[in-house]
């Protein structure tokens, strides 16, 4: 057992994490489902996609928030406030009440903004030793690559098995349990206190942080980058099953989750390897590998295309580590909400982009000149970081202060620098 794993309030803190990913996974492929089997409409399934992803855009809220309250607390809360949301699904019954099926998605979407900065700042509050970052990380991207291994089959499965209404109840069960993972942490958390900054200056000062870590700011870069050509991949595979292995669509799941089992192990060696490689040298690596792992899709074998993808699934999450190692030793603690929130919008927003970018380029070119294309963007988002300064392991006291402003928190001069940022 990893010596973490034997702290009881990491193994709870990790429970918690888990089981709220759990639910939150499970759910938004159910009632995809669940929507399209009422309406027989596909984009009525994209639709509640949308409602769980469009809220993350409010994810620098979310941030302030996880910041500016108790995390334990907030935590509970909001796995709470998520279960009690799911009730109205017990109503559901036709297409004229399909409307609660994406007023509860956007429950969870607005959740899902303010729990991942909350979880990453609460677990900076349980770790002490500043070399557990590395692990602690790794850890938790492992459960959380095993978790999006697990949820689609789950989410799917008892949606057929027994209907939405039975997910609803099993979903609401996992969040009371992650509530009370959360609940039972001993976790000494002192009251933040008003900064007296302007609200604009509180909300955007994680992109600040970011932008002002020489260490951080290339790590964020590179990963947003291998995290763009990983989303190209998605519509590639459609072209890659039907002209490259000359395969029905339906095999497209048994590629996905290939790469699946492959994030799951790049995650386990993500967690391996950031203690001798650091985080800069872990996120180059895990891109390289990436690059590497795609070339392989470009030949006509199942068993190469198979070794590729699992190859490729293990290179971005190893890259994660690295990138949250480097994120929670290089940022204070009473920043750590906000700092995430940037971190994660800062992948996620090019992600959402090349989903409608890779669908452009499939139906232009051949599918291998797009993978060629995702080969060459991977290594240079290794190359980036060559010779960059590592992130530094000791954080600031206390939050990044943008430059023009006064020696009176109270009353800061105007942030020009923020709105360009």
């Amino acid at each position: 057992m990893h010596p973490l794993l034997a702290r009881p309030e990491f193994r709870r803190y990790l429970a918690g994490q888990t089981l709220s990913v759990l639910g939150d996974s499970a759910l938004s492929i159910a009632l995809g489902i669940w929507a399209k089997v009422l309406t027989g409409s596909n984009s009525a399934a994209g639709l509640v996609l949308f409602c769980f992803s469009a809220p993350l855009l409010l994810l620098p809220l979310g941030g302030l928030l996880a910041d500016r309250v108790r995390r334990k607390p907030l935590l509970v809360g909001v796995n709470l406030a998520v279960a009690v949301s799911l009730l109205p699904l017990l109503l559901v019954d036709g297409r004229d009440t399909v409307w609660i099926i994406y007023c509860t998605a956007t429950v969870c979407g607005l959740a899902g903004a303010v729990l991942a900065p909350a979880q990453s700042a609460l677990l900076r509050s349980i770790l002490t030793e500043r070399q557990d970052f590395g692990a602690a990380a790794g850890l938790t991207q492992s459960a959380r690559a095993g978790t999006t291994l697990v949820a689609p089959l789950l989410g799917s499965g008892l949606y057929g098995w027994f209907g939405g209404h039975v997910v609803a109840v099993a979903d609401l069960g996992v969040l009371l349990l992650a509530a009370l993972s959360f609940l039972t942490l001993r976790v000494e958390e002192v009251k933040p206190e008003p900064s007296g900054l302007r609200w604009r200056t509180e909300v955007l000062a994680g992109f600040v942080h970011l932008r002002g870590s020489v260490g951080l700011r290339p790590l964020v870069v590179a990963t947003a980058a291998a995290g763009f050509v990983l989303s190209l991949l998605q519509p590639v595979l459609f072209a890659l099953t039907q002209h490259g292995l000359h395969r029905s669509p339906q095999f497209l799941g048994v590629l996905e989750t290939t790469e699946a089992v492959g994030a799951l192990g790049g995650s386990v060696v993500g967690g391996l390897l950031i203690g001798r490689l650091g985080p800069r040298r872990t996120v180059m690596a895990g891109s390289a590998v990436f690059g590497l792992g795609t070339a392989l899709l470009l030949t006509p074998s199942l068993y190469v295309v198979s070794a590729g993808l699992v190859i490729a699934g293990a290179g971005i999450p190893a890259a994660l580590v690295g990138l949250a190692t480097a994120a929670q030793a290089s940022t204070p603690p009473q920043l750590m909400g906000r700092a995430q929130a940037a971190v994660n919008l800062s992948l996620t927003a090019p992600q959402a982009l090349a989903v409608g970018v890779g669908s452009g380029l499939v139906a232009a070119l051949d599918f291998r000149v797009v993978l060629g294309v995702m080969v060459v963007g991977a290594l240079l988002a290794a190359a980036h970081l060559i010779g960059k300064p590592e992130a530094p392991t000791e954080p600031p006291e206390t939050e990044p202060r943008n430059e023009g402003e006064g020696d009176d928190p109270a009353e800061p001069e105007d942030t020009k620098d923020l709105q360009s940022t």
